[in-house]
C-alpha cells in the first residue's frame, strides 16, 4: 500500500482543494501532524477515537475517523485580525456544509458524509502576536 491510498492523505488532498478557493495566497503549506510556528501555517492531525460508530452482524459497518485542521495565525489587539480568524472557518465550515449536500467528498472509498463537529476556535496563544486555532473534521464511512 502507498501513502496515496491512506485516508488522510486523500483528505489532505480535498482539503487543500477547499484552502485554494477560501485564501488569497497559495502561499501556505498544509502538513500532517505538524504546525510550525509560521502564521499560514496548517497541519492535518487525526484524532483519536472510536472507530466505530455502528456496527452490524451481517455485512458492513458504518465507521468513522476525526482529524482536527489546525492554522497558526496572527492574533493580538487588532480586531480586524481576530475577526478575520474566525470568518474563515466560518466559510470553512460552509464549504464542508455545501460540498457533503452535494455529495462532493474526498476521494475515500465508501465514504457517505464529511462534516465539521466544531466551529474553529482559539486552540492555545503562543505568543503575543500569534495563536493556534484548529476545527474537527469527521469522515462517515462504510467499511
Amino acid at each position: 500500500m502507498e501513502i496515496k491510498d491512506t485516508r488522510i492523505y486523500k483528505l489532505r488532498e480535498y482539503l487543500m482543494k477547499i484552502l485554494d478557493s477560501l485564501l488569497s495566497s497559495d502561499e501556505y503549506q498544509l502538513n500532517a501532524n505538524f504546525l510550525s510556528e509560521e502564521v499560514g501555517n496548517y497541519s492535518l492531525d487525526k484524532v483519536p477515537t472510536e472507530n466505530n460508530e455502528e456496527k452490524w452482524i451481517i455485512g458492513p459497518a458504518i465507521r468513522r475517523e476525526v482529524y482536527e485542521l489546525r492554522t497558526r495565525n496572527n492574533y493580538g489587539t487588532d480586531v480586524l485580525d481576530n475577526l478575520s480568524n474566525i470568518g474563515f472557518f466560518f466559510f470553512f465550515e460552509k464549504e464542508i456544509e455545501d460540498k457533503n449536500n452535494k455529495r462532493d467528498f474526498p476521494n475515500i472509498e465508501g465514504i457517505e458524509k464529511i462534516e465539521c463537529l466544531n466551529c474553529g476556535t482559539l486552540s492555545d496563544v503562543n505568543s503575543p502576536d500569534t495563536a493556534e486555532f484548529s476545527v474537527q473534521i469527521q469522515i462517515t464511512y462504510l467499511k
